[in-house]
């Protein structure tokens, strides 16, 4: 079984396994009348935006094709192998930006 880990950013929680990255917006904490996979979907664009930034500005070739390709969420979630693991470096990165 993988180690996972919780990362909080105020209403945003991200937990982090070896093979998969998920978001979890807090609904108790005040956005009213958005759904919670609505939410989600907002996170994860801004985080990929803030990753795919930092590609582009680091020149990291290895993920280029990767961070031109902008996912929805249910592509990244169900993507799998060497795309799942460029994608879960793009959102790594994203979240580096986030801290």
């Amino acid at each position: 079984m993988s180690k996972m880990s919780r990362q909080s950013f105020g209403r945003i929680h991200l937990l982090e396994s070896s093979s998969r990255i998920d978001f979890i917006f807090d609904p108790a904490t005040g956005v009213e009348n958005m759904p919670d996979k609505e939410l989600d979907r907002l996170l994860f664009d801004r985080i990929w935006a803030l990753g795919a930034k930092a590609v582009h500005e680091n020149h990291i070739s290895a993920l280029a094709d990767a961070a031109l390709s902008t996912p929805t969420l249910e592509e990244y979630q169900n993507s799998h192998g060497e795309r799942m693991s460029d994608f879960i470096k793009v959102i790594k990165l994203g979240i580096a930006q986030l801290r």
